[in-house]
C-alpha cells in the first residue's frame, strides 16, 4: 500500500484531478519541508558524509512516497552508470551509458505511457535522471585528461546545502509563483479543456473562434509546467543550489516567466522555456554533433533526441518537427525586406500585438501534437483550423526566398 494513500485519494476526488498528480505535487510540498529542515538543522552538521547520507535518505523517502517501489528504477540507472564506468574504459563507457540510460527510459515509456492521456508515473522523474546520468558520463569523459576520478555514489546522490544561502523571502516568492500557476492551471483548464477540441461543439464554432480557442488553450495548458518548475526551483533555493554568483539565485531557473509571457517571437519562447533542458541539449547533443559539419543536421538530431526524451508518441515528433520548421521560417522572416517594409507603416503597438499573437498561435498549434499524442486526434484539430500555421509558414518561406535575397540589399543601400 502506498504511503498516505487514503488522504491522497480523498484530495484527488475533491479537486477532480488524478491521484498521481496530487501525489506529485504533495511530494514537492514535502520537499519544501525537508529543504527548510535541512537548512535550519542539518546544515549545521560538520560531517559531509553525514549530511550527504541524510540528504540521500530524504530523497529516497520522497521517491518511495511519490512512486512507491517504482523509484527503484532511478536506482537502476545509477547502479548501471557506476558499473559501466568502473569496469569499462571511459571512452567506451560514455557511449554505452548513453544508450543504456536513454534505452531504459524509452522501454519505460513503451510499457507505461502508451495511453490516450498523459500518465504521471516513475518515467516523469526518470527523464531527469536520464539527463543527469548521461551528462555526468559526458563530463567525466571530457575531464579524464585532467585526472578526474569517478566520484562516489554518495557524492553524486547525496548533495547537501551550500554555505551561501539566500533569504527565505527569495525562495518563498518563487514558491508563491508556483502555487499561483498551479491554481491558474486548475481554473483555466476547467473551461479550456483539451478534449473539447475533439467534439462536434468545437467544430460548430466559427473559424475565428476555433483559432482563438486553440491559441488560448495552448498558452494556458503550459501553466502546470510553470507551477511545478517554480516550486521545484524554490526548494533548491532554500539550500543554496541555485546560487549563480553576484548574489543571484537563478542558477537552476527553468523558465523566465516574464520573458515567456511577453515573447514576441518563437525564439523568445525557446530562450525562456525549459531552460535547463535546452542548455543540456545544446551542450551534450548539439555541440557534440559539430563533427558533422552541418548545423541543420545537428539541429535535426537534437530535436529528434528531445522528442524521444519526452516520449514515444507521434505527437512529440510532430511538435518538434514543427519547431524546427517554424524556426527556419522565423529566421528568414526577420530578414524579409517586404515584411519589414509593411511593418514600418504600422504603429509599434500594433506590430507588437501581431507579433505576440503570432507567437502564441504558432506555439499552441505545435502543442496540439504535444498534448494529443495520436495522429487522428492531432489531425482532427489541425483540419478544423485548416492547417493555418503550416500554410502561413510555407507562404512566408516562399516570400523569404524572394524578398530576403532581392530586396534586403536595396534596403541596405
Amino acid at each position: 500500500m502506498a504511503i498516505l494513500e487514503g488522504p491522497v485519494n480523498y484530495l484527488a476526488s475533491l479537486l477532480d484531478v488524478p491521484a498521481d498528480a496530487v501525489r506529485l505535487v504533495t511530494g514537492l510540498i514535502f520537499s519544501q519541508i525537508f529543504a527548510i529542515l535541512h537548512r535550519v538543522t542539518f546544515s549545521k552538521i560538520s560531517s559531509r558524509f553525514t549530511k550527504r547520507t541524510i540528504h540521500l535518505l530524504l530523497g529516497l523517502f520522497l521517491g518511495f512516497y511519490v512512486w512507491d517501489m517504482d523509484c527503484l528504477h532511478h536506482c537502476a540507472s545509477a547502479v548501471g552508470f557506476y558499473i559501466l564506468f568502473f569496469f569499462l574504459p571511459w571512452d567506451l563507457a560514455v557511449k554505452v551509458n548513453f544508450f543504456y540510460q536513454l534505452g531504459y527510459l524509452l522501454v519505460g515509456y513503451y510499457y507505461n505511457n502508451m495511453v490516450v492521456n498523459y500518465a504521471i508515473n516513475w518515467t516523469t522523474s526518470q527523464a531527469i535522471v536520464t539527463l543527469k546520468m548521461i551528462g555526468l558520463g559526458f563530463d567525466l569523459d571530457d575531464l579524464k585528461k585532467d585526472g578526474v576520478k569517478l566520484p562516489s555514489p554518495l557524492t553524486v546522490l547525496g548533495l547537501f546545502a551550500k554555505e551561501k544561502l539566500p533569504s527565505f523571502l527569495i525562495a518563498l516568492k518563487r514558491l508563491a509563483h508556483g502555487i499561483f500557476y498551479l491554481v491558474l492551471s486548475l481554473i483555466t483548464t476547467s473551461f479550456l479543456k483539451t478534449d473539447f477540441m475533439l467534439t462536434s461543439e468545437f467544430q460548430e464554432l466559427s473559424l475565428v473562434l476555433r483559432v482563438l480557442f486553440v491559441t488560448a488553450w495552448g498558452h494556458c495548458v503550459l501553466y502546470k509546467y510553470l507551477g511545478v518548475w517554480c516550486i521545484a526551483e524554490s526548494t533548491c533555493m532554500y539550500v543554496g543550489y541555485t546560487f549563480n554568483g553576484n548574489d543571484k539565485w537563478d542558477g537552476l531557473r527553468n523558465v523566465a516567466t516574464a520573458a515567456f509571457h511577453k515573447a514576441l517571437k518563437l525564439q523568445d519562447v525557446i530562450d525562456s522555456w525549459n531552460i535547463n533542458t535546452n542548455n543540456w541539449c545544446a551542450k551534450h547533443i548539439y555541440k557534440r554533433c559539430k563533427f558533422l559539419g552541418n548545423k541543420g543536421l545537428s539541429q535535426v538530431i537534437t530535436m529528434t533526441f528531445l522528442a524521444m526524451w519526452h516520449g514515444l508518441h507521434l505527437g512529440y515528433f510532430v511538435c518538434f518537427i514543427q519547431e524546427f520548421f517554424y524556426m527556419s521560417m522565423e529566421k528568414g522572416l526577420q530578414r524579409n525586406a517586404l515584411v519589414q517594409k509593411v511593418a514600418s507603416f504600422l504603429p509599434g503597438s500594433v506590430t507588437m500585438v501581431i507579433s505576440w499573437f503570432y507567437t502564441k498561435l504558432f506555439l499552441s498549434f505545435a502543442l496540439v501534437g504535444f498534448e494529443l499524442y495520436y495522429y487522428e486526434r492531432i489531425m482532427h484539430v489541425y483540419r478544423s483550423i485548416y492547417f493555418i500555421c503550416p500554410v502561413f509558414s510555407v507562404l512566408i518561406i516562399l516570400s523569404n526566398v524572394i524578398f530576403v535575397q532581392k530586396l534586403s540589399p536595396e534596403k541596405d543601400d
